[in-house]
């Protein structure tokens, strides 16, 4: 602790001398420069202490005929004080007026990430990437998350403004970076309201996506969506939970297959009539809703299908309702056949009938019933009257 106050009150005065120099140069900026030099601190939001290496990256956007062109124009590290600076940019062969467009900062991204369009480059590797693990697609330092600093008034209003904020002036300010924290509630620790919030809600974000494995996982995971902001954050956040539970070989995570379900006893029994059961098994369970598929085949004794009957299950009954289709289902004979709902003893079901197929198919609390049959056999309505007693109808 004595060798840094030691080594800040030597370095004071060269300090001192950039500062002087930056406000030299900010007078006579708008001759000189398209931009005066760039002097700042990234600190840990939560314990203010200054944070070394960490990338700094300015980027100027400009007018291309009718199209934008991004480029980076300077970058550097953060010293061990947490100090940066950016040198000033030349205006030489570029019409301030007629082909500026805007500039921002990035902070803490992979420099050869930085090449976002406008203010929203932060914003966008949270968004798709809160693990830090997407391949091809590094952060600077995964132990914070990063944020854009603009000079545009509007520039956080166009992305997600946890991630982005807005600096007037760009000399001897503080750029406070919010660390990955295992435990939200550690945000609190931070005085400023704003701050504390902004920490809320990318640690809510990211707390999603920390564990994915199993069905009760993604529970908890869909409910830290729901609370990032209630709003079209959280539904993006949901979104993007899907896409990362199935694509395990887009990140640098391991993958977990699901586990199979146990076919339940009596689901699908033996025969019906003179038509025998050959086969019959249970599907994967789908960890990030729920779903799995019992099935069973009728037929010949020699594999040759002439009744499949099928369950669904989720965990509740509205996804059995809107796994019901709507219409006529695409079958191969779907454009000659015909659909009608007819009530049972069971309930109501909707039978499908086509020159080659025949089907009926129904809702029953949280299960989607389908009986198919592939070619016209007498025991059709042994098989619909049997297996609607043991899935009674709730279909509306």
């Amino acid at each position: 602790m004595g060798q840094d106050w030691e080594h800040e009150r030597k370095t004071f005065p060269k300090r001192l001398a950039v500062v002087l120099i930056f406000v030299f140069a900010c007078v006579f900026g708008f001759v000189l420069f398209f931009f005066p030099p760039i002097y700042g601190r990234v600190v840990d939001s939560v314990t203010g202490r200054a944070l070394r290496n960490v990338n700094v990256v300015l980027l100027v956007s400009t007018y291309s005929g009718f199209d934008t062109h991004t480029e980076v124009k300077h970058s550097t590290t953060t010293d061990r004080f947490g100090w940066f600076l950016l040198p000033g940019m030349s205006h030489r062969n570029m019409g301030i007026l007629s082909k500026f467009r805007s500039s921002w900062l990035t902070v803490n991204e992979d420099r050869g990430n930085s090449q976002g369009n406008d203010e929203g480059s932060a914003a966008t590797e949270v968004l798709y990437n809160p693990m830090f693990n997407r391949r091809g697609m590094k952060v600077g330092n995964a132990k914070y998350f990063p944020v854009t600093v603009t000079s545009d008034r509007e520039g956080c209003a166009i992305v997600w403004a946890v991630a982005c904020t807005y600096r007037k002036f760009w000399w001897g300010f503080s750029i406070p970076l919010v660390p990955v924290l295992d435990n939200i509630e550690d945000c609190k620790k931070i005085e400023s309201s704003s701050l504390r919030e902004q920490c809320r809600q990318l640690n809510t974000y990211r707390a999603a996506f920390a564990h994915v494995d199993t069905y009760e996982d993604l529970q908890r995971g869909k409910a830290f969506c729901a609370d990032v902001d209630h709003g079209i954050i959280s539904a993006t956040c949901l979104q993007q939970l899907g896409v990362y539970t199935a694509n395990p070989q887009g990140y640098e995570r391991p993958m977990v297959p699901s586990p199979t379900v146990q076919l339940p006893e009596g689901m699908f029994v033996p025969a019906i009539g003179r038509v025998p059961r050959f086969d019959q098994s249970c599907g994967m369970l789908n960890t990030f809703d729920g779903h799995f598929h019992c099935g069973a085949g009728y037929g010949a004794k020699n594999y040759e299908w002439w009744v499949g009957v099928g369950v669904d299950e989720w965990p509740d009954p509205i996804s059995a309702r809107n796994y019901l289709p709507r219409g006529t289902p695409h079958f191969t004979d779907y454009e000659a056949a015909t659909v009608r709902d007819e009530m049972r003893s069971g309930g109501k079901i909707r039978l499908y009938s086509g020159p080659q197929y025949t089907a009926a198919y129904w809702v029953s609390n949280n299960r989607f019933v389908q009986v198919f049959f592939y070619r016209r056999i007498p025991e059709q309505e042994k098989f619909i009257s049997h297996y609607l007693a043991e899935f009674p109808s709730t279909l509306q």
